[in-house]
């Protein structure tokens, strides 16, 4: 929905259509590129297919641009970005582009071309839309400016555009685009649009805000936590304590008698579907404090669970027993040579585990979600990244097919994966049909933490040979974790790979750095029977921690510079070697230090965009402290610079907490932390000095950076500690002192 139109939250569904069919009187541009795509016919008038749900750009009478968007912004500037995109194009400010989600949310264009799902992740946004959007809007220019050219009967060659207007210099007369929808509509689409020379850019590459900004600051901004309908009931769950619990009893009279407090309903859980939701008990009330309140006094009995003696210290014994295990499934990422007969002839042999525990991603806006159901239809509103989830739920919860599904999408306070998990929206589906009304779902910080679906404990075992002269000659990789993607692509260890893109980041022949003459790289899949979810950066962090602390090893062992020993062993690869050498540089590598500050740095690249820290600590009191993150990304093209540097930036951020605090665990099958006060998460105090740089890499395509800034982070530091103090730390969070 329009961010511009927040108040509709409120309409009901009929109103909401009537208001959406008023694009009817304006002119609508579809334009889809090749691959996957269709090319727009070009005898089809844009009239007749501009004004399907399909549309991209929308011209209303009143001279309103409109900009169909079908990816989840979580606050990243996604928007902005896209927003861009187009008013480039048709020369207008993209700060005045009204961006809106799609009628149809499960229109087949705006599936992922990857992934085959409607869904919003993997740092793909803009580099997936960047060609499309841009072409969207020229089209719309070029329409605009040939029915401007036939009423003044000049060559269109003679018109420009400029601020939403049709110019015509010679003769000084101009059109606002709002007065020639009607003509340009009616035009058959172009067969071919010149795009803007980059030379000429205003926006793209330019921007250095976000969209809302002010909104958000003064708290006017509209978020699915904010949603209000008539009639509608707010909803907390005491879900299962530990998986595989069933409810075996409820005394509910307590909290039915808590003031405003409506039902009580037991939730059924969906073991059926991967990634569905445990058992749960709901207390539904007039406001969520009265439903807090309420589940305090809920009296709940549960069963045993075989997973009542599950200990998270324990798994990384049971992973490291994985390696070599025969029945283990295991899958080469990379392979070249043959390291086993290089132990041998090895000069010198190094052999690392490198664990990280579970962690959880903590949004600050926790999971909430609205939903109305009738007997043909349901509704949702909220920040809805994997509509294929939403509708999954409306078909197995409420038996309802894809055309009884709306989807009215709201910009949601982060998600770093916690929004591509399946079972808020199983759950408030449920509840919202049992009651009939609309209903509010809204997790507490507590539930947040302990609703599962974390980010898996991983196991890096590492080995690596270097000949007499300190060469590297040999590398293999044993990154032990659960899959990924399990619960959305079920059956994919039969594909002919067997690969999980998902949990071998890092450690691909597309994304690993380094060329040793031998290499073994392999993931090895092991379940814990502990939900895992998605999360930023994903398997990224622990691989390129793992990569990238070794590298320091071997160079240590070499008696080499951490980033010589880093540069020799990378072959054709400019750009990586680029952010290296700058990120270096500007932290002062290799010149004099202040005495008791040492340096540690870390690279990785991921989502077509490369990226290289440094981080500076110091003995401050007797103590190590992270001083300061000097970072240098090239990201091909940043479409908003701004939000790059605002994503790098909450990066480091994010990357600070892996390494010094983020730590989940679970004793006796059940999570052990509820809230900030034993769940440490980095904090802006926490946050040292940073120097971040865009380069222009490959200026004509964009990369990703969402996920880019916090892999190198706990390397780079953990790499830092080691040249300070000496000691190599292999696990997270990281010591201190």
């Amino acid at each position: 929905m329009s961010l511009i139109d927040n108040t509709r939250i409120e309409l009901p569904r009929r109103e909401f259509l009537k208001q959406a069919a008023t694009v009817a009187s304006g002119l609508a541009i579809a334009f889809y590129l090749p691959g996957g795509m269709a090319a727009a016919d070009p005898k089809t008038p844009a009239s007749a297919t501009g004004f399907e749900p399909n549309a991209w750009v929308r011209v209303l009478p009143d001279g309103t641009v409109k900009l169909v968007v079908h990816k989840h912004d979580s606050g990243t500037g996604t928007q902005t970005a896209l927003a861009a995109c187009v008013a480039e194009e048709l020369y207008v400010d993209p700060m005045t582009v009204q961006v809106i989600t799609p009628e149809d949310p499960f229109f087949q264009t705006y599936i992922h071309p990857v992934w085959k799902v409607f869904s919003t992740g993997g740092s793909t946004s803009v580099s997936l839309e960047y060609d499309r959007l841009r072409m969207a809007g020229a089209t719309a220019r070029v329409l605009l400016i040939t029915a401007a050219a036939q009423q003044w009967k000049v060559d269109a060659d003679s018109c420009t555009t400029e601020d939403g207007r049709v110019v015509h210099a010679s003769s000084k007369r101009s059109f606002g685009y709002g007065e020639l929808v009607g003509v340009a509509a009616q035009l058959p689409a172009p067969t071919k649009v010149t795009l803007k020379d980059p030379a000429q850019f205003k926006y793209i590459g330019k921007l250095r805000h976000k969209r809302d900004a002010a909104a958000k600051v003064c708290g006017a901004f509209q978020y699915s936590i904010d949603v209000q309908l008539p009639d509608m009931l707010v909803a907390v769950i005491q879900r299962a304590p530990v998986v595989g619990s069933k409810l075996l009893s409820i005394d509910s009279t307590a909290a039915l008698q808590v003031s405003g407090v409506r039902k009580v309903l037991a939730i059924p859980g969906r073991p059926d579907v991967l990634g569905g939701n445990l058992e749960g008990v709901a207390v539904l009330a007039d406001t969520f404090w009265a439903a807090q309140q309420g589940r305090q006094v809920l009296k709940v009995k549960w069963s045993d669970s075989p997973l009542a003696g599950f200990d998270s210290e324990q798994l990384f014994s049971a992973q490291a027993q994985a390696i070599g295990d025969p029945k283990a499934q295991v899958v080469k990422t990379m392979t070249q040579g043959n390291v086993s007969a290089q132990w041998a002839q090895a000069a010198t042999l190094i052999e690392a585990d490198y664990t990280m525990p579970y962690k959880v991603q903590n949004p600050l806006e926790p999971i909430c979600i609205t939903a109305q159901v009738s007997d043909v239809s349901i509704t949702y509103w909220g920040g809805v990244q994997v509509p294929s989830s939403a509708l999954e739920a409306a078909q197995k919860v409420c038996g309802l097919d894809k055309a009884g599904v709306t989807i009215h999408e709201l910009v949601s306070g982060g998600s770093f994966g916690a929004r591509e998990a399946k079972y808020w929206l199983f759950e408030v589906a449920y509840l919202a049909q049992k009651t009939g009304v609309p209903v509010k779902l809204l997790n507490s910080r507590e539930d947040e933490m302990q609703a599962l679906f974390y980010h898996p404990a991983t196991l890096n075992r590492i080995k690596g040979a270097l000949d007499a002269q300190g060469r590297l000659t040999a590398l293999q990789l044993h990154a032990v974790s659960p899959a990924s993607p399990e619960q959305w692509e079920p059956g994919y260890f039969e594909r002919p790979d067997h690969m999980d893109y998902s949990t071998t980041e890092a450690i691909t022949a597309w994304d690993f750095a380094y060329r040793a003459p031998h290499l073994d790289l392999n993931w090895v899949k092991h379940e814990s029977n502990v939900p895992s979810g998605w999360y930023r950066s994903v398997s990224f962090i622990p691989n390129v921690f793992a990569v990238e602390s070794f590298m320091d090893e071997l160079a240590h062992a070499a008696g080499e510079d951490p980033l010589a020993f880093r540069l020799a062993n990378m072959q054709e690869r400019p750009r990586h070697v680029a952010v290296l050498k700058q990120a270096a540089e500007r932290a002062g590598w290799g010149q004099p230090l202040p005495p008791g500050s040492a340096l540690g740095i870390a690279t990785n690249q991921g989502y077509s965009s490369f990226i290289a820290v440094v981080a500076r600590v110091a003995t401050v009191d007797g103590k190590p402290k992270v001083e300061k993150l000097t970072c240098v990304v090239d990201c091909g093209l940043a479409v908003s610079p701004g939000g790059v540097e605002e994503q790098i930036y909450g990066g480091l951020m994010w990357g600070l907490g892996h390494a010094l605090f983020d730590r989940l665990d679970i004793k006796q099958g059940r999570v052990v932390q509820s809230n900030f006060h034993d769940y440490r998460v980095a904090r802006m105090s926490d946050m040292p000095a940073t120097d971040i740089v865009v380069l222009d890499g490959e200026p004509g395509k964009p990369g990703g950076v969402g996920e880019l800034g916090s892999p190198s982070v706990v390397p780079a530091i953990a790499n830092a500690l080691f040249a300070l103090t000496g000691v190599r730390q292999r696990s997270t969070p990281l010591k201190l002192g």
